[in-house]
């Protein structure tokens, strides 16, 4: 399966394929603010283990923090030329067993209170499982801002609009520019959008069958 090549009829799929890492956003182009929200909303929308929610966007639209922002980047360009730049944080040692934040989390669900406190042995019983403590916590909750980012890009690139996730940063300097007290909260990743200039280049994957196997 070839969904690059292959002329799909199915516009989702057509947004996969165009989907690729834009390393150089049209700086004179700008992101509609309807459409910007709805990706917000699929963000909003997307699911995270146990409901527990521990993401928090951060949308850096001024220009000087911007330029700030990519010096703690590896100086990408694509901080500053982006239509729109999210920063994505996430909580941390808020989502231990014990906190007030997971007793609301689950309140939220409408639960009684016993069943509040049988779901936060479960959780806390799937923690230990883990190996998840106040030390790798972080870790955990991580993994919950990548399911939002992966939406977010699924549904931008339905729309025709190009993303790029952005990993390379100096965390710690840039959690202190964010003034985030780093034993609750870090910043996991950054994720631009905006149009490209360029054509997309080749994509090169493994074979499809390579990929998915059937017992």
């Amino acid at each position: 399966m070839d969904t690059q090549n292959t002329v799909c009829k199915n516009k989702f799929l057509e947004g996969v394929a165009m989907r690729h890492a834009c390393k150089e956003f049209d700086e004179g182009k700008k992101i509609p603010t309807e459409q910007f929200e709805e990706i917000l909303e699929v963000g909003y929308a997307a699911p995270s283990s146990f409901g527990m929610e521990p993401t928090r966007l951060v949308v850096v639209r001024d220009t000087k923090a911007r330029e700030e922002i990519r010096a703690l980047c590896w100086d990408q360009r694509q901080i500053t030329s982006a239509s729109e730049l999210v920063v994505f944080k996430t909580l941390k040692t808020d989502l231990l067993a014990h906190t007030n934040y997971v007793q609301n989390a689950f309140a939220r669900k409408q639960k009684t209170p016993e069943q509040i406190e049988a779901y936060k042995k479960r959780y806390g019983s799937y923690l230990q499982a883990r190996g998840y403590d106040d030390y790798t916590i972080g870790y955990w909750a991580a993994l919950q801002s990548y399911i939002i980012a992966t939406s977010m890009m699924d549904y931008a690139s339905y729309l025709g609009i190009d993303t790029c996730m952005i990993e390379g940063f100096e965390k710690q300097e840039l959690e202190s520019y964010f003034g985030l007290d780093k034993e609750r909260e870090q910043i996991t990743l950054l994720l631009a959008f905006g149009y490209r200039i360029k054509p997309q280049s080749k994509r090169y994957r493994i074979d499809f069958s390579e990929f998915v196997q059937y017992k």
